[in-house]
Formats: C-alpha cells, sequence, structure tokens
C-alpha cells in the first residue's frame, strides 16, 4: 500500500503534474556543473548546424552512398535502442521478481531507457531530408517494410518509459499500477529490440545478416550493454548527487552483467563458427566474415571479442567482482565493445555488394559525427538536469516495500 508524503514547499520547488520540480536545484550547481552544460550546448549548436548544412546541401554532406545507404544515425540507432535495455531489466526485476536491491535504481533506469530511445528516434528524424513527410509512412504505412514496426515500437516504448517515471514519482496508482505498466513494457521492449534485429536479419540478400542469430545477438548485447551503462550511471550518481546505494545492489549488478556478458560472448563465439565450420562453410559466408577477424574491418571487429571476453573475465572472479574499479572498467569496456559490435553489425552488410564486389569503407562525414554528437549532448542534457531537477532518490519507506506477486 502506498503512504502519501506530507512535502513542505522550499524555495525553487514548482509543483506540476503531480512532481516536485527542484530548480532551486539547479541555482546552487557549482562552476564545474555549468562547465558541462556550457559544453554540451556547444555540441548542440554544432548538431544543429550540421543538420541545417544537411538540409541546405542534401546528402553530398554526408558519407553514405548507394553503396553505404545507412551510415552513423542506423549504428547509433541500434546502439541506443539497444543501451535502453538495462532500465527495463532492472525496472522488471522490481516489480515482476520481487528483486527489491534493485528498487533504488528503479527511476534513473527508466529515465535512461527513455531518453536513448528518444535519441534513437532523433536520429532516424535528422537522416531524413524532409522529416515532415514521415507523416505520410504513418498514413500509409507498408506492411512488408520492418521500418514500420521498429519506429512505432520505438515511439510506443519512449511514451510508456515516461508515464512509468512518472507513475514512480508520483506514487500514483501505488505498486499495482507499476507491476501493470511492467507487464506492459516488457512485451513491447522485446518487441522494439526484436524488429530492430529483424531489420538486418530480413534482408536476404545481405548475407551475414540474413540469419535467425541476429535476433538473440542483438538482445543479448543490448541487455549487456544497458546494464553495464546502468552500473556506470548508478556510480556517477554517487558522485554528483547526495543519493547513496548500498554496495549489495553494485554487487547483484556486477553478478547480472557478467551473466548476460557471458551468453552474448557464446552467441557470437557460435555464431563465428558457424561461419568458418569446413562442413557447414558457405563461399559467401566466410569470404565477407574474413573481413572482420583478418581484413579491412577487423579494427573494428577485434576489439568487440577483445574488450568483451577482457570485460568478462575481469568480472569472472568473485575474490574481485565487488571492487568499484573493477565493476566500472568492466562496464565501460563493455558499452565501448557493443559500440564497435553496433558498427561492425552495420558495415557486414555493406561491405561487399549483392553481386560480391567489395565497397569502399564507409567512415562518417564530418556534418554526419557533428550531428550524432549534437543528438549525443542532447540527451546527456535531459538526463543532466534530470538527475538535478527530478526526485531521483527513492524514499526510505518506498525502499523498504515489499512486491507482491
Amino acid at each position: 500500500m502506498a503512504v502519501a508524503l506530507v512535502t513542505t514547499p522550499r524555495p525553487g520547488v514548482k509543483h506540476f503534474i503531480g512532481i516536485d520540480f527542484d530548480f532551486g536545484a539547479l541555482k546552487n550547481s557549482g562552476r564545474r556543473y555549468w562547465g558541462f552544460i556550457a559544453v554540451l550546448g556547444t555540441f548542440i549548436v554544432l548538431g544543429g548546424a550540421a543538420w541545417l548544412l544537411y538540409f541546405t546541401h542534401g546528402g553530398s554532406v554526408m558519407a553514405m552512398r548507394d553503396g553505404s545507404p545507412w551510415g552513423l544515425w542506423f549504428t547509433n540507432y541500434m546502439y541506443y535502442v539497444g543501451l535502453a535495455a538495462g532500465g527495463l531489466v532492472v525496472y522488471a526485476s522490481v516489480h515482476l521478481f520481487g528483486a527489491e536491491q534493485f528498487r533504488p535504481l528503479s527511476r534513473i533506469a527508466v529515465l535512461l531507457a527513455g531518453v536513448f530511445v528518444m535519441m534513437a528516434l532523433l536520429g532516424i528524424i535528422t537522416d531524413m531530408e524532409r522529416p515532415w513527410r514521415a507523416v505520410w509512412m504513418l498514413l500509409t504505412p507498408n506492411p512488408t517494410s520492418p521500418f514500420v514496426y521498429t519506429g512505432s515500437a520505438a515511439g510506443i516504448y519512449m511514451v510508456i518509459c515516461f508515464v512509468d517515471l512518472w507513475i514512480l514519482i508520483t506514487g500514483f496508482g501505488g505498486e499495482k499500477l507499476a507491476r501493470r505498466m511492467t507487464l506492459i513494457a516488457l512485451p513491447v521492449a522485446i518487441y522494439l529490440h526484436t524488429t530492430t534485429a529483424f531489420v538486418l536479419s530480413m534482408n536476404k540478400s545481405r548475407e551475414l545478416w540474413h540469419t535467425a542469430m541476429m535476433v538473440p545477438i542483438f538482445l543479448s548485447s543490448a541487455i549487456a550493454s544497458g546494464i553495464a551503462l546502468l552500473l556506470i550511471s548508478a556510480y556517477v550518481l554517487t558522485k554528483v548527487t547526495d543519493i547513496r546505494f548500498k554496495p549489495s545492489m553494485f554487487r547483484s549488478l556486477s553478478t547480472l552483467l557478467s551473466t548476460v556478458m557471458i551468453i552474448d560472448l557464446f552467441l557470437i563465439t557460435v555464431d563465428v563458427l558457424s561461419v568458418f565450420w569446413p562442413t557447414s562453410a558457405s563461399s559467401g559466408h566466410t569470404l565477407r566474415f574474413a573481413e572482420f577477424l583478418s581484413g579491412r574491418y577487423a579494427w573494428a571487429f577485434l576489439p568487440v571479442l577483445i574488450l568483451g571476453f577482457g570485460a568478462f573475465a575481469l568480472l569472472s572472479r568473485r575474490k574481485t567482482r565487488h571492487l568499484p574499479a573493477v565493476q566500472i572498467t568492466a562496464s565501460v569496456m563493455y558499452v565501448v565493445a557493443v559500440l564497435f559490435k553496433r558498427y561492425s553489425l552495420m558495415a557486414m552488410g555493406f561491405s561487399y555488394t549483392t553481386l560480391g564486389q567489395k565497397l569502399p569503407i564507409y567512415f562518417p562525414s564530418a556534418a554526419e559525427v557533428f550531428l550524432a554528437l549534437g543528438i549525443l549532448a542532447f540527451g546527456m542534457l535531459i538526463l543532466t538536469v534530470g538527475v538535478k531537477v527530478l526526485p531521483m532518490e527513492v524514499p526510505e519507506y518506498e525502499d523498504a516495500e515489499v512486491t507482491s506477486l
């Protein structure tokens, strides 16, 4: 049963839609905080300028061509959608499985999920030369296009995340409504992540994409990188805010992370073995995958294996798994590893033409880089202001509440 709290109005606090927005915390922030805000603002302006350049000059300012029609924006879309998975895992663990040790992270987890899906959608919007024409996709959708399903799923999931955050902060509906929202969010999130993978696996003409393994590999790496990002965010919150988390929560989170890591690494290893195993190898697959193990794209794929197995090795030892330095290092390594994996996944379909001809390596142009940095800075700005203004700390009474299943 939710307990109603009586709050005393404080200077700088504005009550709106049932939430106390503490704008006074912004006034009390130091120079480092506002310096970081200024840096983010600079990148947002540069990103806006890059988008304006795209509007006025068209696709000529981008490195994407007929051979590589999906560039940095699609890499980031896959990456950001995957990072949002960590919030779902923590949120569902609390409200469906009674994992009370994760409850203090529930609000920041849902906020991260919503913001990262929003950033993924911004990548799609900014890639359109005339984004207002997207309304025609809604009015005349093509049911055979996987983009219809993954795009709509991302928008629905983003809305669900922000509604969930409002419910968690206001306590509206109590634990019962929070659990029901989890039952809605969980299938939508699975739907989002699988349809994103289907965008690749349903391309019959792209040999390394056209495999059913693409879906579980995408899901496992998304959950692992999302949990790793959440662990990093929890440590950052303890440094920049007054929020404190129990060491047991970090131990549980790192144990969960190492478990998902080994599943993800196992799936990658199995996929590589199936491509090169003598009795099952096909020339098209081996020719293309060799580019990523010893050829032109080895610089992008080998770090996936090195950083991935290295991060798991750090967390595999029970004696050192609880150390903050080990947890943060392993988490950063895996977040970077999955970024390289997303680029590799995108490049696997465009390393060769459908006729078997080699294509030049895709590197994003300066306009693409600044546009991507602008979107990242915008998302970071929302998170930076959000953790200051919104009540991210779960009250003690709520922390002690037991979920009834």
